[in-house]
């Protein structure tokens, strides 16, 4: 039997096509995870202002609910009415409204 040998195409360069879109593939792979790293570092730093924030309006919203109940405790009024020379209502004088 005669075999018919084929001579292959000289210089196959298939495997260094395949070796560039490899490395091609790679190299875009790590752009993307950098990029997304950056990304999640930049939500991240904002989370945090925006959580920073809230803190600090929170302890400021406690404050001053504190100066206010300070402010409407009975001594304080009492003492602030003498500073103005007030005295308790007649029976008649107070008027009530609604709130709309």
């Amino acid at each position: 039997m005669k075999r018919n040998i084929t001579a292959k195409p000289a210089g196959g360069r298939g495997w260094l096509l395949f070796l560039v879109l490899g490395l091609l593939a790679c190299m875009v792979m790590g752009l993307v995870l950098v990029w997304s790293n950056i990304e999640r570092m930049d939500t991240t730093y904002f989370i945090n202002i925006s959580q920073n924030t809230m803190r600090e309006r929170r302890a400021l919203r406690a404050k001053l609910e504190v100066e206010r109940e300070r402010l409407l405790s009975p001594y304080e009024l009492r003492r602030k009415a003498e500073e103005f020379s007030m005295r308790e209502p007649k029976p008649g004088q107070i008027r009530r409204m609604e709130a709309r």
